[in-house]
């Protein structure tokens, strides 16, 4: 599977906070504007792919935020949701 540039993009950035490479304090401040800068975009890239984005990762921030995770149960939600999301396949980022 062939990823757009948006999409890659948020594969990208979330990825480096799943691995520890951005805080969520960090990954909390561009979250929600990087979605809105891209993902209009990705649903012209993959539309099914943008409607699992919504339906996993977004859906996983905003339960991560709203319940109060600690950051590293809210790191394994995003997790989870991130893999769901690609369907335990990665995307190539080319």
């Amino acid at each position: 599977m062939n990823a757009g540039e948006h999409t890659t993009f948020m594969i990208n950035f979330i990825s480096d906070f799943i691995n520890g490479e951005i805080d969520r304090y960090f990954f909390d401040l561009d979250y929600s504007a990087y979605v809105i800068e891209h993902f209009p975009y990705m649903e012209l890239e993959d539309s099914r792919l943008a409607d699992r984005f919504a339906n996993t990762v977004d859906l996983a921030y905003e339960r991560g935020t709203a319940l109060g995770l600690s950051d590293e149960e809210f790191r394994i939600e995003i997790s989870n949701a991130f893999d769901k999301w690609l369907g335990g396949k990665k995307p190539d980022r080319s």
